[in-house]
């Protein structure tokens, strides 16, 4: 069988980066992809360039939107694809092998991850991830967006992005998909995306929220585990007595990871 894939991109005002990543998506050797622009009303020139090209866009769109992940949902909304992955304008593929790489038509995994490059000042630098993926991973740690293909029936089953954050809802899916839903998923040994530092995420002024935001969610749907980790953090927030039975609960019910 062969996957079809919905590569989604999102773009706001970033022309340069919309031209870098729609050539490397259109150079995909892969025969079953969807592609979909979701513009956030740009005034730059990425609608004149969209339009220029539309013919080569299974969908697009442009208007404005309430951030990142509402913009992330209008492109899963619209996907027909077996898979997504979403590649943001400023990112790309990192060969023309990219997608054939990743997916092989025996594969039936929920999420399929690879590697991916991190540029910086002209440099790029080949990130790999871990084959095992626990939730201590996850506490400091994601898999990367531009470079997994979802299955897009997990969107369908848990729900799409979740707009209340406003730059980790990538990273929750993930977490609550593999550790608290039992997802299958399979790393890949294949360079599949370079990601431009550019982006929101990576700016110094992100890191704050990204850590508060992360926070909020363990301490919202993990709350052993998160107690667990500020006592190993030596931060006291918890009485002993709490404490203690916090560990005793968490190893009764993580042991396992």
């Amino acid at each position: 069988m062969e996957y079809r894939i919905s590569v989604i991109t999102i773009n706001l005002n970033n022309l340069s980066g919309l031209r870098r990543t729609v050539e490397s998506v259109l150079l995909q050797d892969y025969p079953q992809i969807e592609y979909l622009i979701i513009d956030g009303g740009s005034k730059d020139g990425s609608l004149d360039y969209i339009k220029s090209r539309e013919s080569q866009f299974d969908y697009w769109v442009s208007e404005e939107d309430f951030g990142i992940y509402d913009a992330m949902n209008k492109g899963i909304i619209k996907a027909k694809g077996d898979y997504l992955i979403f590649l943001n304008s400023g990112d790309y593929f990192f060969s023309s092998k990219s997608l054939s790489s990743l997916i092989k038509n025996n594969i039936t995994k929920d999420i399929i991850y690879g590697n991916m490059g991190v540029e910086k000042e002209g440099k790029i630098e080949v990130k790999k991830y871990p084959r095992l993926l626990t939730i201590d991973y996850f506490r400091n740690g994601t898999i990367p967006h531009p470079s997994s293909l979802i299955k897009r029936s997990l969107f369908e089953k848990f729900g799409n992005y979740n707009t209340n954050y406003k730059i980790i809802s990538d990273w929750a899916f993930f977490l609550d998909a593999i550790i608290k839903c039992n997802v299958s998923y399979l790393y890949v040994d294949s360079d599949v995306s370079i990601f431009n530092l550019n982006g929101v995420s990576s700016q110094p002024s992100s890191y704050r929220l990204i850590h508060a935001e992360m926070d909020m969610h363990f301490k919202n749907n993990y709350l052993i585990y998160y107690i667990y980790t500020k006592l190993i953090w030596g931060i006291k927030y918890y009485p002993k007595r709490i404490a203690e039975k916090a560990v005793l609960m968490f190893k009764k019910n993580y042991s396992d990871l």
